[in-house]
Parts: C-alpha cells; structure tokens; sequence
C-alpha cells in the first residue's frame, strides 16, 4: 500500500514538472523515486519555468505572451513591463 502511495507521487510529481514547469516528466519522476516525491515536488517548485513564451504578430510590430501576466509585450523585451517578469 505505502509503495502505490509512493509510486503515485513520484508520478504526480513527474507530471507537474512537465505540465507546470516544462521539464521532463521521465526524468522528474526518476529523481522523486530516488530521493522521495516531496523533496523532488520542492526542488520542482524552487526550479525555474522552462515553458516558451508565446508569440504574436499584432499590427506589424511582434509581440509576445507574458507567461506571468498575460499581458502582450514586446518580443525584445529582457523584462515585462507589467509584472516585471525576466524572460
């Protein structure tokens, strides 16, 4: 029963790190089977967000979906104007 509990977490796990935080789902549910989810669910949530932001052509100038705010910013931008978001 423990082993299942720990099995689902570590598959939890994996799956936040690749639907949340753009990482593998493999390789972070291999690291919480080792080390234990919750100490892996923390690392995760300490790592930073691989996910791209997302770009869109608006009125010939090219801009950009802030992955914080949502906000549309420039596709140069290093810093959302918005939130302050380092891209």
């Amino acid at each position: 029963m423990i082993l299942a509990v720990y099995l689902v977490l570590s598959f939890m796990v994996g799956m936040a790190a690749n639907n949340h935080r753009g990482r593998s789902a493999f390789g972070w549910f291999l690291l919480s089977l080792l080390i234990s989810p919750l100490i892996s669910g923390i690392l995760l949530l300490a790592s930073k967000d691989l996910r791209k932001a997302v770009t869109v052509r608006t009125d010939g100038a090219d801009e950009k979906k802030c992955p914080e705010c949502a906000e549309m910013v420039k596709t140069d931008a290093k810093i959302c104007r918005y939130c302050r978001h380092v891209f």
